[in-house]
């Protein structure tokens, strides 16, 4: 009997399990590529910056002492840029080292620029970088 009703339940779901793969069809309509594409938004209009120069926020309130010490702190990078700048000045470079000569430069002149202004933190951020960027340049 046992045996009798494990057959009939294996036959249940063998019959149910190829009945439910004989049973899919697709389903009826047109194919998804031949369906008439829903209108799209128009593109959003970009708008090209009109000023490529962004502005500087002023610079923070600072403490007499903590100036001093800071300005210091980009004396002492300019300085130790300005030395590896000239030692490379007028030799013949690699385009990727000449590229950095540049950039290095250019960080120098925009950290005399925020001295100027008295952005003091700022000129020592950009100080900082060209040192940074000045220790890949290879000039005896």
């Amino acid at each position: 009997m046992a045996r009798l009703a494990r057959f009939v339940v294996l036959v249940a779901v063998t019959v149910l399990a190829l009945s439910g793969c004989a049973a899919h069809r697709e389903a009826p309509g047109v194919p998804i590529d031949q369906r008439a594409r829903p209108a799209q938004p128009a593109p959003e209009p970009t708008h090209a910056p009109t000023d490529t120069v962004v502005p500087v926020p002023p610079p923070r309130p600072m403490t007499p002492s903590g100036e001093e010490s800071m300005r210091s702190i980009v004396v002492r990078d300019t300085v130790a840029v300005s030395k590896a700048l000239k030692r490379c000045d007028g030799k013949s470079m690699l385009p990727e080292m000449e590229s950095t000569f540049i950039a290095t430069q250019k960080l120098l002149a925009q950290t005399r620029e925020a001295l100027v202004r008295g952005d003091v933190a700022r000129a020592r951020s950009l100080a900082r970088n060209a040192r940074q960027l000045v220790g890949s340049l290879d000039c005896p």
